[in-house]
Parts: structure tokens; sequence; C-alpha cells
């Protein structure tokens, strides 16, 4: 069985907590993964017009137990305090991940400006949130990146095409169930994209019965395709901070059981561009996930 987990980091907290917590454990483990971090400002208090605009996300803040488990000071960045930077506050801790052995992707730049008005953005604000997280990546690494991972899986078809011109190994923006090659009106692109295939955790908390650490674990063990490649996407926030135990007890089971832990760039590298399946993006709801997502079409 493959597994690779894709780590979101969306905040400043985050990086500042979770990240090392989650890398050590890992380490330990003998697992690796990838991280996937937004590179500029924590607006992570701009968020709540998400209380008006999706369906359903107050009940998820109360479900997770949002604000225990991100802080206060998190919930009102980028609103009654300023935004703190996510990627360059700790560049030398990124340049640490890489150096153990740790995949480091780009998740954007402003993450939140990019899952609230991605569809406002024109052409030229979408070019420039795209090329602000490079440049950041670029000074922190002294390289461009070969991946990114769009905020809260929200892609369209300017961005896609963007995205697609500039030589990326590969891209994860979407909720599917294996790799493929997207395609907008009509036209395949190049890129290669690697979907999550399994439910966050922040989905499944308070919707399944999920009592301790331990059964978090076991219901992610009864999700896993033996014959597929498992995309499992963690959050810094989440299971780098309160959630860790589960994480944990998840990653040594699966080990335990012989299963194989690899980066995303390396399952990239193992894929045919040629004979990869192209399929549309198109846009859903997942259970326990406020607003739409992109989705691996037919």
């Amino acid at each position: 069985m493959r597994i690779a987990l894709k780590i979101d980091v969306d905040t400043h907290e985050g990086l500042k907590t979770g990240v090392p917590a989650m890398a050590a454990m890992l380490r330990r483990e003998g697992v690796s993964a990838s991280f996937f971090v937004a590179m500029g400002p924590d607006n992570s208090g701009k968020a709540i017009r998400r209380a008006i605009t999706n369906r359903g996300f107050l009940s998820k803040m109360f479900r997770t137990r949002a604000v225990s488990m991100y802080g206060w000071r998190t919930i009102v960045s980028g609103t009654l305090l300023k935004a703190r930077p996510v990627a360059m506050a700790f560049p030398g801790l990124l340049r640490d991940l890489a150096a153990a052995g740790f995949e480091v992707g780009v998740h954007g730049y402003d993450h939140v400006r990019w899952q609230d008005r991605l569809d406002q953005l024109a052409e030229p604000e979408m070019q420039q949130e795209i090329a602000d997280a490079f440049e950041v990546h670029r000074a922190i690494f002294a390289e461009p990146p070969r991946a990114w991972a769009a905020p809260g899986w929200r892609i369209n078809g300017l961005a896609m095409r963007l995205l697609d011109r500039a030589g990326l190994l590969y891209r994860s923006d979407t909720r599917g169930i294996a790799p493929f090659r997207p395609q907008v009106d009509g036209e395949p692109l190049s890129t290669p994209e690697i979907p999550t295939t399994l439910p966050t955790l922040d989905e499944v908390l308070g919707r399944e019965k999920l009592p301790d650490a331990a059964s978090v674990a076991r219901f992610y063990q009864r999700q896993m395709n033996p014959g597929a490649l498992n995309v499992h996407t963690v959050h810094a926030e989440t299971e780098g901070i309160g959630q860790l135990e589960s994480f944990t007890l998840l990653v040594r089971g699966l080990r335990e059981a012989g299963a194989q832990f690899l980066r995303m760039d390396q399952a990239a590298m193992q894929l045919d561009r040629e004979s990869l399946p192209v399929c549309p993006v198109v846009r859903g709801l997942l259970p326990g996930r406020s607003g739409w997502v992109a989705i691996q079409g037919a």
C-alpha cells in the first residue's frame, strides 16, 4: 500500500508550532512527507466572511473546536490584529525541513484571499498571487518551486492555465481518486494533477463516532485503498497541534502494517504524463466541508 502524506500549512501558528512537532514525529517513525506552505500573510481573521458565504462554516467551526485549535491570535489575524507572515517568518525552519529530506511546496500566497475570492480575481491579480508565492519560495530556497497545492482545493480554468505555464513537476489542487491530467475547455493541460483521495480530519471530526485518538487512527486505516496511491492531506493546525496523538498512531500503525510512505514529488516522478487519463475539473460539495471544492471529473 502506497501513501503520500500532504501536509498543508495555512497559518503562522501552524508553521511555528505544528510543523516542528509533526516533522519530529515523522523523523522518529522514519516516514517522509510533503509540506505545502502558504507563502504570504496569515489573514485567517478575514475568513469569518465564510459564515455568510459558505453554508455550514459556523457549524464546522464549532464541530472542530476551531478557536481552541487555532488560538485567538490566529482567529483575528489580519483583522483586529496585523496579519503575520507565514513562510517568511520561519525561513530557517523551512530550509531545515528540506535538508531533513522533506518536500516543501507552495500552498498559495494569501491563503484566505485565494480561497474566498478566486473567481473575483482578474488575470493580472491571479498572476500576481502566483508570482508572489513563487518569489517567496525562491527567496527561501534559491530555486523555483516544483509543486503547487491550491488553498482550500479551489481552482478555476484561468488559474489552471497560468499554473500550467510554470513548468511544475505536478500540482495537487483537487479531490479525486487517482493522478490525471486536467483539461480546460476541452484542452488537456501538461502538468499532472495528484488529487487528495481521503477525507480530511476536520471534515470527519464530530461527524463520525471517533471518541479517542485510537479510533481516529482505525478510521483512517479502514479508508486506505491497498491497490492505489493514497493521498492523505493533513493540516499543521489540526494534526500538528490538537490531534498529534491520533496522527502519530495512524502513521505508526500503517508503517507497522508495511505501508510504503513516499513524498508527493516521488509519486509524481513515477507518472507517465502521456498515459495519464485526461479529466475535467468540476465543482462539488463534500460531507463535513463548507463550500465547494474542485473535484476530479469523469
